[in-house]
């Protein structure tokens, strides 16, 4: 299946949700808690990919120079949540998508792609740096191993992508539905 096109502006949810954890902070996904040795080595937000003829909503993070080195390291969740998605999707390959619970109650969804493997279900809970997978090569191994990595305004489809019937969206309405991934994870750090 390919990714994706969002048609209409979902709704954001207007109370906090007494069964989701509130999280404690963000870390990276990739790496130690602060990204070290890893880096946005591939398509970066907002980037224009060639692969899909859109802007990128997320970032693609690997080890400098690694090439497929870095495949099957492991992956982690950036903040307490809850699995909203852990599934195989033709055009990303194994995807995790995680939804999280900040202070004021408002939610985000951190979304992990072209994953080796799952290590989650539906429905689980997960804590901060818990592992919840590993770094692949999407699907068919179509890619040099590397995670790709979303922060989302809204409870998307897993495989949602910036685009409506197959026109790429300008980089404003882009902004609308997806967060710069590092610039939100460096406001919103643990406090310890």
């Amino acid at each position: 299946m390919p990714p994706r096109d969002i048609e209409t502006p979902p709704q954001a949810p207007k109370e906090p949700d007494k069964n989701l954890d509130v999280t404690d902070g963000f870390d990276f996904p990739v790496g130690d808690r602060d990204g070290r040795g890893w880096g946005v080595t591939g398509y970066a937000f907002l980037d224009w990919s060639t692969s899909s003829n859109s802007l990128h909503p997320g970032e693609d993070w690997n080890i400098p120079g690694a090439g497929n080195g870095d495949y099957g390291q492991p992956v982690y969740s950036i903040a307490n949540g809850r699995v909203r998605h852990s599934l195989w999707n033709s055009a990303l390959g194994h995807v995790v998508v995680i939804e999280h619970q900040l202070p004021d109650g408002t939610k985000v969804w951190s979304q992990y792609a072209h994953l080796a493997e799952r290590w989650v279900v539906p429905g689980e809970k997960v804590a901060r740096r818990q592992q919840i997978g590993t770094v692949g090569r999407g699907p068919n191994n179509r890619f040099t191993a590397h995670l790709h990595f979303e922060i989302r305004r809204y409870d998307l489809a897993a495989n949602a992508w910036p685009r409506t019937n197959g026109v790429a969206w300008p980089a404003e309405k882009v902004q609308q539905y997806w967060l710069h991934p590092s610039a939100f994870i460096a406001r919103n750090r643990p406090s310890h």
